[in-house]
């Protein structure tokens, strides 16, 4: 019997070489090593963007704590006006009480304080008819605080109107030659922080003399005997010695008026014209931490001694605040 022929098909078979399987594995862990930086960038940006409005958030509660402090010492200014009387402004009053750090719900601090800035020398005073008079007080005020009383001058004719030098001050002969150049100012300060722009004037003269100046928007140089600091006091006239300026701040200040306190110190009766026991100029300052964000706020106010109506005049945001908490390290080891 003869068998039927059959076909047998052939089964073909592809063999990939062994570089073409490399690169496809390696093109699949490119694809993922992609994927996964762009995981990771979209993660970042996110947690960025979160950081970010976290920050934005902080820093906006932190501010509304500083304008709340600021507005609580605009009010107990005008209480001390409208409830005390007016008349009189010493520092046992409650707008002179520092408001202690104390806690916040979001977990940081605020602390505030106010300061009378009839109780400081007022570096505009050295411009005007009293400015001659007005240098001579810086200059002793200087003095007793161990500084340079050419210092003085400096700031003498930083404010004043014309270009010629007063003592070891300094125009602009000297400003335009430093790098770079400026002039000076020769109208009022705006800012204490000018200060700094004085020539050659030395930052450990600048922190021992801050606490005894301040900016005042007028020529005038008007003393608080009961908020003057000691150095101050001294300043006024060659005839008062530091010992009776500071036997003055070391009392109880409260005096209703100068007849009684000229009663009690007679070496200021040369300058009873100048003294008086009110105010009229405070600096409320501020500085509140919500989160990992800061705020340090400083609010120049005049309070009008006729109606205690309280006016801000100006705000400065970057004001370093010197805070009044005294650290006892012996008492907490």
């Amino acid at each position: 019997m003869r068998m039927s022929p059959f076909k047998v098909s052939a089964i073909s078979i592809t063999f990939f070489p062994v570089r073409q399987r490399g690169v496809a594995l390696i093109s699949v862990l490119l694809i993922v090593a992609i994927l996964v930086a762009l995981s990771t960038q979209l993660l970042s940006n996110h947690n960025l963007v979160v950081s970010q409005h976290q920050n934005s958030f902080e820093q906006n509660q932190a501010l509304q704590y500083a304008y709340g402090a600021e507005e609580l010492a605009r009010q107990l200014l005008f209480d001390d006006f409208s409830i005390s009387g007016p008349g009189v402004d010493h520092l046992e009053e409650t707008w002179a009480q520092a408001v202690l750090p104390f806690k916040l719900d979001e977990g940081g601090y605020l602390e505030a304080q106010v300061k009378d800035l009839n109780g400081c020398f007022n570096v505009n005073s050295l411009i005007g008819a009293s400015g001659n008079d007005n240098l001579a007080r810086l200059k002793r005020l200087f003095q007793s605080v161990d500084v340079d009383r050419g210092l003085a001058d400096l700031i003498k004719d930083w404010v004043d109107i014309d270009q010629v030098t007063t003592g070891f001050g300094a125009e602009d002969n000297a400003y335009l030659g430093l790098t770079p150049p400026y002039r000076t100012a020769n109208q009022p300060m705006r800012h204490i922080s000018e200060l700094f722009l004085l020539n050659n004037i030395e930052f450990e003269d600048i922190s021992a003399i801050l606490p005894h100046l301040c900016v005042i928007p007028s020529a005038a140089n008007k003393v608080n005997i009961n908020t003057a600091s000691a150095s101050f006091l001294y300043s006024l006239d060659a005839s008062i010695s530091i010992d009776a300026a500071q036997g003055v701040v070391e009392s109880e200040r409260s005096f209703l008026d100068v007849k009684s306190f000229i009663e009690a110190n007679p070496e200021f009766e040369v300058v009873a014209p100048q003294l008086g026991v009110t105010s009229e100029y405070f600096e409320v300052h501020a500085k509140v931490q919500v989160g990992e964000s800061t705020m340090s706020l400083a609010s120049l106010f005049f309070r009008n001694t006729e109606t205690g109506e309280v006016t801000l005049l100006q705000r400065d945001f970057a004001k370093f605040f010197q805070s009044k908490v005294v650290v006892d390290i012996d008492a907490d080891s």
